[in-house]
């Protein structure tokens, strides 16, 4: 009897847990971004966008992809309850996310710096968005993730995002009953921001505790600086350039239409943006489940079950699709207006643009688990970085010409690129035989990854990419605040 039904069963069994949450944020949403636009109007609050958007750009940039490492190592030693290995990638993957926190700093500083300058703000303005740099590492939830993934600990995550939601829905209302401006704002900001890091970091180190029976110690991080298995920096290293590239040019193409056409219009953008992904957002929480489910049955040989689920999940997101198109051409304009409490002309058009893109990109989550389980990472990384490097420029001519439209333009001309090669190359993959698609089975940690380092080309030559954000990066709406 094949074992796919019963991981069918766990990813949607977890996708609801996941999808609770997210409906949670989108209710407290068109609160919060209500009081928020009504009190500071829509200039000041695109100037809150580019805020966040420049500190989670520098969050972005610097993430090493932590969570996924610690899944794709520590499935193993986790089923065995090898606690003395786990520790160690544990350790490992403290690490990562350590040496990402300073990188973001770093960047985040440098970046008000260029852009404040670009965008003629005022010091004071300035002055919020160097203090908001300083919580870019906290925007990251890596290696905990990573606990609540492998112990499949998922209704733990919509606890914290309705938590952060109400955090940020009641600290905008506030605002708005006292007429506070932008600094307070931002303030509610970065408080969500910090209780989201706090709440993930305390669920992981319970877990650990309590369902493995594992406690972590200083020199657990501290006492092996050169420890790693074989092949697991190759493997870190190719899945973060493709996951930085995919989430980062959502942030960075707001600061080019805020830069190009000024904040007013970067809020419209943005905020178009995120009502088109939250409209896919129940499927897109297939993407943080499925990847270690995929994980799981590779371990087990099951190599037909895991091609079957991946395009049954696909399948039935193309239908999806059709019905989230329709919602987007009828009630497109009047969500905008609901959330904004402000009537603009063209909304409806550049959400269902918007949301042509993000069905594009939501088709893209079940392949990218198979084409990365069987082998392709190096094909993942060079096709997302030749695309995003695309993107940008034309980007930028397209929005010079038709202003708004350009920029929704060429978003869906990059998701569209995304889409048509990567399902090429699963189909590719699919009919090849499994033992020359370059996939590697159970049977040993060490043995496992030695052979996947081999099969994974250097950055340079043959980039990556491996899931869609973690839960608290790439989700729609939430990624807005």
């Amino acid at each position: 009897m094949p074992k796919h039904p019963t991981a069918a069963k766990r990813i949607i069994h977890n996708v609801s847990f996941l999808t609770l949450g997210r409906i949670a944020t989108a209710i407290c949403s068109f609160a919060y971004i209500a009081f928020a636009v009504r009190a500071l109007g829509l200039a000041q609050f695109g100037l809150l966008i580019l805020i966040h958007s420049l500190g989670i750009m520098a969050s972005t940039f610097s993430r090493m992809q932590s969570w996924q490492t610690f899944i794709r190592y520590g499935n193993e030693p986790y089923a065995r309850r090898d606690l003395a290995l786990l520790r160690q990638i544990l350790g490992f993957c403290i690490r990562l996310d350590m040496l990402s926190a300073v990188v973001a700093i770093a960047i985040g500083v440098i970046s008000v710096a260029f852009y404040s300058h670009v965008a003629h703000w005022t010091p004071w303005v300035t002055m919020l968005a160097y203090g908001y740099a300083l919580i870019c590492p906290f925007m990251y939830t890596g290696w905990s993730n990573g606990v609540l993934r492998l112990t499949d600990r998922f209704h733990l995550v919509p606890i914290s995002d309705t938590c952060t939601a109400i955090f940020r829905t009641a600290g905008t209302a506030l605002g708005f009953v006292l007429h506070l401006k932008l600094g307070f704002f931002v303030l509610v900001w970065a408080g969500a921001v910090l209780m989201d890091y706090g709440l993930f970091l305390y669920f992981a180190l319970t877990t650990l505790h309590q369902k493995i029976g594992l406690r972590l110690h200083p020199r657990d991080v501290f006492g092996q600086w050169r420890w790693q298995l074989p092949g697991m920096w190759a493997f870190t290293r190719s899945t973060s350039i493709n996951q930085t590239l995919g989430a980062v040019s959502g942030h960075i193409s707001t600061l080019v239409v805020g830069s190009l056409l000024g904040s007013a219009e970067a809020a419209v953008f943005r905020i178009c943006r995120q009502i088109a992904d939250g409209i896919v957002t129940p499927a897109q929480m297939l993407s943080p489940v499925l990847y270690p489910e995929l994980v799981k049955m590779r371990d087990r040989q099951d190599w037909s079950g895991l091609k079957r689920i991946t395009w049954k999940i696909f399948f039935m997101l193309c239908a999806v699709s059709v019905a989230l198109l329709l919602v987007a051409a009828f009630f497109g304009g009047r969500i905008f207006s609901l959330m904004l409490h402000i009537h603009l002309h063209g909304t409806t058009y550049y959400i269902s643009i918007m949301l042509v893109s993000a069905v594009l990109t939501l088709l893209v989550v079940p392949l990218e688990p198979l084409l990365t389980v069987m082998g392709q990472i190096g094909y993942l990384m060079a096709n997302r970085t030749w695309i995003t490097l695309a993107y940008f420029p034309v980007l930028y001519g397209l929005t010079s010409v038709w202003s708004l439209k350009g920029a929704c333009y060429a978003t869906v001309f990059s998701s569209l690129a995304m889409f048509i090669t990567r399902l090429w190359r699963a189909i590719i993959c699919s009919l090849r035989p499994t033992q020359h698609a370059g996939v590697t089975g159970g049977g040993g940690v060490a043995k496992d990854t030695a052979r996947e380092a081999s099969s994974v080309s250097p950055p340079d030559t043959a980039p990556d990419r491996i899931l869609k954000q973690p839960v608290d990066e790439e989700v729609p709406i939430k990624a807005l605040t």
